[in-house]
């Protein structure tokens, strides 16, 4: 569960730009996962997870490269 969780979170912050928790879980639920912002706070966490910039201060999730 906790994996395909993350691996769902990861294909979410590849195909838009999420830039909260809230829309994270949000978008998680549509796709029939729930879980508490806690939960996904752990998983950005163990996921390395960093907010990008991406102009007209706006950022998203990414994946950190080091």
């Amino acid at each position: 569960m906790k994996n395909d969780r993350q691996s769902r979170i990861l294909e979410i912050i590849e195909r838009e730009p999420i830039d909260t928790q809230e829309q994270l879980q949000q978008r998680l639920q549509e796709e029939g996962i729930t879980c508490t912002q806690a939960t996904i706070s752990r998983d950005i966490k163990q996921l390395h997870l960093i907010k990008e910039p991406i102009g007209q201060g706006k950022y998203r999730y990414d994946v950190s490269v080091h």
